[in-house]
């Protein structure tokens, strides 16, 4: 179609400023508890979307840094959600010791996948839609969110994800696209718990008898909680910190970890917290242990919907020579909020690997070629995706 080509022009002619945005964002050091340079990247963003029609809310919190949430209206019948986050894992000074840098077809730095790059996707794939398809860019009702606090659950920002995804038709993610280019229509639920334990402190040498150890009963517990993992089924549980103790010669009074839990539904869920219950309760006189958290990210669900999404991000990712597959992951996201009020597609944002990482890695090309896949998709949604209205059992979990 003319207006797709037009579309694909746009795109080609931008792609340096969508690497100097890209560049600009990963050398802002954003990790989720770093509130001032979180508010950097949405003081960059927030013109960018009132330049593409958006009227812009900025949400202040207290511990984190804004959320960004923009409307523009539209006269499809019909409301496309587009969501991302502003935060990465890392903290303060990494942007400083690993500055965004190219070296071929590759480009480092913090967050450059994780989702500075799905962030730089999403606007350019708008800006594009707006120069070449004028008509159309006016008609669509369109709600951007990007959230502070995606890395850690998003426990500021989930209501007005869940409200934001009642209210829409389909809720796109710009998580990045898998390492092979595929896109995300399921994922696993995501918890986090955090155990203390109480035990009694004592002299290690002289009455080492007169105390019972926090670390050993934890010890005992983390054995029990790695014997849960069932990668067969899918559910996996790792203890990924541990704090202990004050001295050596002191017998520990105190322990603490932190449980990362992953399920592949509901069942699953309510069984590895029945089991959590079980394994972080006292065996021994003496002991007390305080078991809090719950999960963060509910399982994202695969619907027929979520497959017809895929399929239109299939078609337009034909007409630019991109193979999209869909995939399974055990990362959580805020699509797995999204899921359950919206048909949901993620990992609409350019492709790489290592997120998280100190080699986070994106694939260049990948930054231009999925914005026109999702500029394209867009296109194809408006006209043939129908609203969620006409579905109303369109959200059962396949």
């Amino acid at each position: 179609m003319k207006r797709s080509g037009e579309t694909i022009h746009a795109l080609d002619k931008r792609a340096g400023e969508m690497l100097a945005l890209l560049e600009r964002l990963v050398n802002i050091d954003s990790g989720t508890y770093l509130r001032e340079g979180v508010n950097q990247l949405a003081d960059i963003i927030d013109p960018k979307l009132r330049e593409l029609g958006f009227e812009v809310e900025r949400i202040s919190q207290t511990d984190f840094g804004d959320h960004l949430l923009a409307r523009k209206g539209g006269s499809t019948g019909k409301r496309l959600l587009c969501v991302g986050h502003m935060d990465t894992v890392f903290p303060e000074g990494e942007a400083k010791r690993r500055p965004f840098r190219m070296e071929g077809d590759n480009a480092y730095g913090p967050g450059v996948i994780d989702m500075k790059g799905g962030i730089v996707v999403l606007l350019y794939s708008l800006q594009a839609l707006m120069e070449a398809a004028p008509d159309l860019y006016r008609s669509l009702d369109l709600v951007v969110l990007l959230n502070s606090d995606e890395e850690i659950g998003s426990p500021t920002s989930s209501p007005y994800i869940v409200q934001e995804a009642k209210a829409a038709d389909t809720a796109c993610v710009f998580e990045p696209a898998r390492p092979r280019g595929q896109a995300v229509i399921k994922r696993k639920g995501v918890g986090k718990y955090c155990l203390t334990v109480h035990g009694k402190a004592a002299h290690a040498g002289a009455q080492p008898e007169l105390g019972i150890s926090a670390i050993e009963e934890l010890a005992r517990a983390i054995l029990d909680l790695h014997a849960l993992n069932d990668f067969e089924d899918g559910l996996t549980v790792n203890v990924g910190v541990i704090r202990g103790g004050m001295r050596s010669n002191i017998i520990a009074e105190q322990a603490y970890a932190e449980i990362d839990v992953r399920a592949v539904d509901q069942a699953q869920i309510d069984r590895a917290h029945k089991e959590l219950s079980r394994i972080c309760h006292p065996h021994r006189e003496g002991i007390r242990m305080e078991l809090t958290g719950g999960i963060t990210f509910p399982p994202m669900l695969k619907t027929e919907r979520s497959l017809e999404l895929l399929r239109l991000l299939q078609e337009a990712g034909g007409e630019v020579g991109v193979d999209i597959n869909e995939m399974f992951t055990g990362g959580g996201s805020d699509g797995n909020h999204t899921s359950h009020y919206a048909p949901t597609i993620d990992g609409l944002g350019p492709q790489g690997t290592g997120a998280h990482g100190l080699d986070e890695t994106l694939i260049v090309p990948t930054l231009v070629e999925r914005s026109k896949v999702f500029a394209l998709f867009v296109e194809k949604w408006d006209r043939s995706f129908a609203p969620k209205g006409d579905y109303p059992k369109g959200l059962s979990a396949l």
